[in-house]
């Protein structure tokens, strides 16, 4: 009998998060094309009920993953609570945008590349009618962490604020596609304490010291990377919507 219940109470409570993960994907599929000629694939969310221009958050997922990876979090629901519209695309030689020449060491490190995806995306969100363009953010992991902290660098993706997990100095830089030192402006940066031996800690601290306007940084504990960090953390993933509904 015992196990009964306890068969019973573990399949319920898997088919609860199941339920969970599941509950907010009333996302519609779209499609935009970069200045190079890839086809980039994303899901578009609008919030209900909601009236006038809308802002926009931009999701981008890490390497080597798409970006179903974030329809698995609280954050996805609570960021369409508020009032944003969410935009969660894959990068292109992920998921199911197209895939084009060259590995993924360069995709991480070329700004002919990745950051065209971003451009795109932003361009997309522009040409839609009921979005708010002077109110885009972003929250990137990994790869997208430093495709957000370009973007925040650089009046050319028009991004008003956003948040950075796990991004990494060197390849912000290379992805600018210029020798000038990247200031990014009005960002979070969040990294775990054991991150890669603590590497992503201390480069998560460089770019918070060259960043302007408002900026926060969260050092998790742990290893986790991307956005296995906001797994872990219901509070911090609020602390990120707190985070829009201060700067955007």
């Amino acid at each position: 009998m015992k196990k009964f219940f306890l068969f019973s109470f573990l399949f319920l409570n898997i088919l609860s998060h199941h339920l969970i993960a599941q509950k907010s994907d009333n996302s519609t599929d779209v499609h935009f094309l970069t200045k190079d000629n890839i086809q980039i694939s994303a899901s578009y969310q609008f919030p209900e009920n909601k009236s006038g221009l809308i802002p926009a958050i931009i999701l981008i997922h890490q390497g080597g993953s798409w970006r179903e990876e974030w329809k698995n979090l609280a954050l996805w629901d609570m960021l369409l609570n508020e009032g944003y519209a969410i935009l969660a695309y894959d990068i292109r030689s992920h998921g199911k945008s197209d895939k084009d020449d060259g590995n993924l060491n360069d995709l991480f490190n070329n700004s002919k590349r990745s950051p065209l995806d971003l451009m795109a995306a932003i361009d997309f969100l522009e040409k839609d009618t009921r979005i708010d363009k002077f109110r885009i953010g972003i929250i990137g992991a990994s790869i997208g962490a430093n495709l957000a902290c370009v973007a925040a660098a650089s009046p050319v993706y028009h991004i008003q604020s956003a948040v950075s997990i796990s991004a990494k100095t060197s390849a912000v830089q290379n992805l600018s596609g210029t020798k000038d030192p990247v200031k990014p402006k009005q960002v979070f940066y969040i990294a775990s304490k054991n991150e890669q031996n603590g590497l992503r800690e201390e480069w998560a601290q460089d770019l918070f010291s060259k960043t302007t306007g408002k900026k926060k940084i969260k050092i998790h504990k742990g290893n986790k990377h991307g956005s296995f960090i906001l797994k872990e953390s219901i509070p911090l993933q609020k602390e990120i919507v707190a985070w829009f509904k201060n700067t955007l």
